[in-house]
């Protein structure tokens, strides 16, 4: 990837679907011969071990990203939750700051999500790429399009209330730079394929969509024995993922309800992704897992019910599955789109608090396209 091998950090912040992205890329790094540390959240140093990936642990409450992914959805419009987003992605930047202003230095790249690592690179001089997962994230300029130079200016706005004030002193209460006198960074990396993402006319050259990251099963990893079981007592299953959004516990279980009863009416089996516990009784046609590679398991599987999560969508495109998507925030409402335009999609997605009638009526019109 790069002519010289060199010591490069990737800093990231956020929840388990933004964490796989970096170990990804972790991976192809190394594998070019590049010495790679990826700086994060602590609940993800075993995840990152079992990929032989050398993380240095962030301090912080584990559980920060859920919590702010579970206030984003009770965020009553748009304003709202960029609000509660841009307030977490502070509170992560000055939590990190000191760790990273010390590691910056030892490293020749820094490679962040966002700009979270931006500004301590910046002080310490070092050539920074970043990462976002969302193409309304890449950057803009003025353009001969009057409608996309409307939004771009709409957008500068919004974002100078959001967080551009309080980025600049907070980069000027650490010393770096104001961000109008570095060259950072120096590309904005989008992780999706050129096929499903086009550029806009406003787009600077520094963007580059580079195709999805896929992170491969640990070459140690084998199933456990009840999953294999339940894989080969029966048809292929369902896959229903909803990410690691972090449902209370309450919305949790009644959601799960729905499932079963949904998975059971349409007369099929189903693999459910369940971060949480879940006490109640399992039907004998469902298998609830916590963690799974899902390059593994949909090799198992008829088709996906999910979220439209970046690395669950490149994940189901690779594998050439049907799917619902069920998009309910951010980017993932990109999601659908790219179903419909690669012709991959069975049905319209779900609306976003999956009504139990909508649910049920989705997966039974799935099964009889199957």
């Amino acid at each position: 990837m790069f002519g010289v091998k060199m010591k490069i950090l990737l800093p990231v912040i956020g929840v388990r679907g933004d964490v796989q992205v970096f170990f990804a890329l972790a991976k192809a790094l190394e594998n070019d011969g590049h010495e790679v540390t990826v700086a994060v959240n602590s609940k993800f140093q075993k995840l990152g071990e079992s990929y032989a990936i050398i993380c240095y642990p962030l301090e912080g409450n584990p559980e920060d990203g859920v919590n702010e992914l579970q206030e984003i959805m009770k965020a009553k419009n748009t304003m709202e939750a960029a609000k509660i987003g841009t307030n977490f992605f502070f509170k992560g930047v000055r939590e990190q700051t000191k760790t990273l202003q010390e590691l910056c230095p030892l490293y020749d790249l820094i490679i962040g999500y966002g700009s979270f690592g931006l500004a301590e690179a910046d002080k310490a001089n070092k050539t920074f790429i970043s990462v976002v997962i969302d193409p309304t994230m890449a950057e803009k300029r003025f353009s001969k399009n009057i409608r996309l130079n409307m939004e771009f200016i709409v957008e500068k706005i919004a974002l100078y209330f959001l967080m551009g004030k309080k980025y600049e002193q907070f980069r000027n209460e650490i010393d770096a730079p104001p961000s109008s006198k570095t060259k950072n960074p120096q590309l904005i990396l989008l992780p999706m394929s050129q096929h499903v993402v086009k550029p806009n006319d406003n787009w600077t050259s520094r963007n580059v969509i580079s195709g999805y990251w896929y992170l491969e099963a640990p070459p140690t990893y084998s199933p456990p024995e009840d999953l294999q079981k339940f894989i080969e007592n029966g048809e292929k299953p369902i896959f229903i993922s909803f990410g690691s959004a972090g449902w209370s516990e309450e919305d949790n279980i009644s959601l799960l309800k729905i499932l079963f009863e949904a998975v059971r009416l349409a007369g099929s089996r189903a693999i459910i992704l369940n971060k949480e516990k879940y006490a109640g009784e399992i039907p004998d046609h469902i298998y609830l897992v916590q963690e799974i590679p899902f390059d593994w398991m949909f090799g198992y599987c008829s088709c996906v019910v999910h979220h439209c999560g970046l690395g669950t969508t490149a994940e189901v495109l690779k594998a050439r599955l049907p799917s619902i998507p069920v998009p309910y925030m951010i980017d993932q409402l990109l999601g659908p789109s790219v179903f419909i335009l690669l012709a991959l999609q069975r049905s319209r997605y779900l609306e976003r608090n999956l009504p139990r009638k909508n649910c049920l009526m989705q997966l039974q019109k799935l099964w009889i396209l199957l």
